[in-house]
């Protein structure tokens, strides 16, 4: 038994081609010997047309059934890779290393090959993620630091100034009528400058996302933007919601407000419904609308070479603490956005860095 297992080891690791050849040279020198014997003994026994038919039947189908079951036998290697390469794609990248011993040379290289580019893929993929978290962490906290700025510089100067230009317009004399006209129409343009800074600073970084918490951040941030367009919005959240790590409340608020965006730039919906709330140990947020929709194979392969990177930015901030994003949509008939972030573990508000 151990020499029959070591042939069977050393014809393993033979290369395919030289499988084969052997195993047509097998199935040709037992289809020689066994017809000429055959032949041989129909002769001595003048059998008659039939039943040289028949073993000349029996023996083509021995031959071709034999020659099947070698090459079948020869060409393992190859189904091994198909299924090694299914794996792949579904995210199961280990090798066994006995499927690299006990194959051949080629097969064994090539599933080397394969497996060295995935792990190679694998760490760039590990290190381009860590550079995109750093990225929108800075993003976010430079977000923070100019909302801030503008709030107490810029704000403040714009204040002082309507404050002055009010005192200015009451203790100037009613006579003055073309210069009473200018303070008006300079008070006007400080005001409306501070109100348009003030969406800014809403834009940068809400005050009512620190102040009160995610829900209403999400409300006020979905009204103010969808309504004033005329698409009519519902949220549905659950108020307890707001005592959440700041992390996930801004991911979760950066996803939210992405998805309004969205909505406003590409639906031309009528209406949209974003809802939150907590299943078990996960936070899921759900944003859809009834607008034209869109072919979503299409658009995540054109998303890179037309800048739409709407999603692919929604994508890698739930990557960032964990979460899941699923999108449905299709021509005419709306677009239903599922992201689903699992709650830290550690039970004390805060992801581990």
């Amino acid at each position: 038994m151990e020499t029959i297992a070591q042939i069977r080891a050393k014809l393993l690791r033979l290369p395919i081609i030289y499988r084969i050849a052997i195993g047509n040279a097998l199935v040709i020198a037992i289809g020689a010997v066994g017809g000429t014997l055959i032949t041989r003994q129909l002769a001595n026994r003048a059998a008659d047309l039939g039943l040289i038919l028949l073993f000349l039947f029996i023996g083509t189908s021995l031959s071709v059934l034999t020659n099947f079951l070698i090459i079948k036998s020869a060409l393992r290697p190859l189904r091994q890779l198909g299924q090694l390469v299914r794996e792949v794609q579904a995210g199961q990248s280990d090798i066994s290393p006995q499927f690299l011993k006990e194959n051949d040379p080629d097969i064994a290289q090539l599933a080397s090959a394969i497996d060295s580019l995935v792990r190679q893929l694998e760490d760039r993929n590990l290190q381009l993620r860590a550079l995109s978290e750093r990225a929108i962490n800075a993003q976010e906290e430079e977000r923070k630091r100019m909302a801030l700025s503008l709030h107490d510089d810029t704000g403040q100067a714009l204040s002082m100034l309507i404050i002055h230009l009010e005192q200015m317009q009451t203790r100037m004399p009613t006579e003055w009528i073309e210069l009473h006209a200018k303070l008006n129409a300079a008070h006007r343009l400080a005001a409306g400058a501070l109100t348009e800074l003030r969406k800014i600073i809403a834009g940068l970084r809400p005050t009512v996302l620190d102040d009160l918490g995610l829900v209403p951040a999400i409300r006020w941030y979905a009204r103010s933007n969808l309504e004033e367009a005329g698409v009519r919005v519902e949220v549905q959240a659950e108020d307890e919601l707001s005592a959440l790590p700041a992390q996930l409340n801004a991911t979760l608020f950066r996803i939210a407000q992405e998805a309004v965006n969205n909505i406003l730039r590409h639906a031309q919906a009528q209406s949209a419904r974003i809802i939150l709330c907590r299943t078990g140990g996960e936070i899921c947020l759900q944003v859809e609308d009834d607008g034209k929709g869109f072919d979503l194979q299409q658009i995540q392969e054109e998303a890179v070479r037309l800048q739409r990177l709407g999603l692919l930015g929604i994508q890698e901030r739930a990557e960032m603490v964990g979460g899941r994003v699923t999108v449905e949509s299709s021509p005419g008939r709306g677009t239903r956005l599922s992201v689903s972030v699992p709650l830290p573990a550690s039970g004390n508000g805060r992801y581990e860095e």
